[in-house]
């Protein structure tokens, strides 16, 4: 069989069907490249006589695979080889976590977690579920948000008939029973994502079901077997991230408990996908090893700056904001900013070092949110969003970083005396003087570097070089200034940013 790199290659079998029990798997497949690495990669039941193994290699090469089953004397001793090519244009691998703090491809491709959220996109009409996908691509969206089980409460209106598992005669869900039409729509909505170029950001657990479905009441046992069933489908597709649950701490569930989940999640997961959990009130202990990188709920830190870099100084890890509130006009105060303040928290987010999510809360004819059931974007942030991530992708860099973080009064970012970023806010000064941070890691900064300025407007979407070069004349032990040059002015009242690139011709 040939394929590409990091292309999902699918082993189909036949053996006796029929529920699988929810404590096992029923068959292992080993791959092993010529280098002599190996992989073991989980298998599932796709229903009827059907079973299923999906692999997506990271080696170019041959690739020998052998299957084990305890279950199915079919399912074990296949044997076959798998020579894989370079990599399908465009195809750059799954994102994993790169310079301690940002997000990068398999390939060193940079990534930029620029994204829309829709919890309850998957189980939608076909037209919504289309429209959604189009609008995210739209927006120039690099990640979308959303939920496994299906959501219940405040702002939803559309239930779906179509529930992941058969139930047992009293009633409880069989998890070892998954419906297969079910999870063959997940499947397909992670290829459609991945086939856009947007990262499928899978929220396994569902603290939202408000007793409408009991899918919230499965057992530790259970939930474990549902989840390996989960990974076993989904892990092959190269844009996967992990999240065991949106505001997890809605559920009454001891940490340990959610602790346990996510080890066997980095466990069970042979592609090594993200991996993160999402609080309400009580943040998680993101330092535990399971996680690789820090998904938060804590709208406060991006309305300041100075206070989303302090989670990185806590955890080490990438800090995406995936909850710093909505646009749009509901009466609650998670869901009622204005376009130009999320615009500006953004920025904060950018400066900071951190990433930060979007979503939409206007309330739809259907009664419904956005952010609950998806379709067209309607407020005006995402257009500016999409700006700043095309601005991100000039840096050839993973991300940009704090320079001198718990010190400086400018909260300049970038790659220390490449490139660097200030945000000066909502209302900007009347004129910036030039000066830079010096940090305490990378490139020091010295008399006689050369760099060139440009005004980015952050709301009217514009991008304008200062006509003139600023030459370093004094570099002290924390700041460097071009005392020769004067002042810059400012459109007083913008919310404008400042990039600063050295001039190395």
């Amino acid at each position: 069989m040939r394929s590409a790199l990091f292309s999902p290659v699918e082993l189909s079998f036949t053996a006796p069907g029929g529920p699988v029990p929810a404590d096992r798997t029923p068959l292992t497949a080993t791959f092993t490249h010529e280098n002599g690495r190996h992989v073991e990669v989980p298998g599932f039941w796709d229903g009827d006589d059907r079973y299923l193994v999906r692999f997506a290699p990271e080696l170019e090469g041959r690739w020998d695979w052998t299957t084990d089953s305890d279950q199915h004397d079919a399912l074990d001793g296949q044997r076959g080889d798998l020579r894989i090519a370079p990599a399908v244009a465009a195809e750059h691998g799954p994102v994993r976590v790169a310079g301690t703090f940002h997000f990068a491809h398999a390939d060193g491709t940079p990534f930029r977690p620029i994204g829309g959220t829709v919890y309850n996109w998957l189980h939608q009409e076909d037209r919504l579920f289309d429209e959604t996908v189009e609008a995210t691509v739209e927006a120039g969206f690099t990640k979308l948000r959303f939920m496994v089980f299906p959501q219940a409460g405040g702002y939803v209106e559309h239930f779906p008939d179509l529930l992941p598992f058969e139930r047992t005669p009293d009633g409880r869900w069989d998890v070892s029973k998954p419906v297969i039409p079910f999870f063959r729509r997940l499947d397909d909505a992670v290829r459609l994502l991945h086939e856009r170029n947007i990262q499928a950001d899978v929220l396994i657990f569902n603290a939202y079901d408000n007793g409408r479905f009991g899918l919230d009441t499965l057992t530790e046992d259970e939930d474990a077997a549902y989840l390996r069933y989960l990974v076993a489908r989904l892990s092959a597709y190269p844009n996967v991230w992990w999240s065991l649950c949106n505001e997890y701490d809605i559920l009454d569930r001891p940490d340990e408990r959610w602790t346990r989940a996510g080890e066997l999640l980095a466990a069970t997961d042979p592609h090594d996908h993200l991996r993160s959990i999402h609080n309400m009130l009580r943040l998680y202990d993101h330092n535990q090893p399971w996680v690789t990188h820090a998904s938060i709920q804590l709208g406060q830190a991006t309305e300041d700056f100075g206070r989303a870099s302090l989670f990185r100084d806590a955890y080490r890890k990438p800090v995406v904001l995936d909850e710093i509130k909505y646009e749009g006009d509901v009466p609650l105060r998670w869901g009622q900013l204005d376009a130009p303040q999320l615009v500006h928290q953004f920025w904060i987010a950018t400066v900071s070092g951190c990433y930060a999510s979007h979503g939409e809360s206007f309330v739809l004819p259907s009664g419904s949110l956005h952010m609950v059931e998806g379709g067209r974007l309607r407020g005006e942030s995402p257009e500016r969003l999409a700006f700043l991530r095309r601005l991100l992708d000039e840096i050839d860099r993973p991300g940009l970083d704090p320079i001198d973080n718990w010190w400086d009064p400018g909260f300049v970012a970038g790659v220390p005396g490449r490139v660097y970023v200030q945000y000066l806010g909502r209302s900007a000064p009347g004129e910036w003087t030039f000066r830079l941070p010096q940090g305490h890691w990378g490139e020091r900064l010295e008399v006689g570097q050369r760099f060139e300025v440009d005004l980015i407007d952050t709301w009217n979407l514009t991008l304008s070089t200062v006509p003139r070069v600023f030459e370093l004349s004094e570099v002290r032990r924390n700041e460097a200034f071009a005392l020769d040059s004067a002042p810059v002015p400012l459109p007083a009242g913008e919310a404008l940013a400042l990039r600063i690139r050295r001039v190395t011709e």
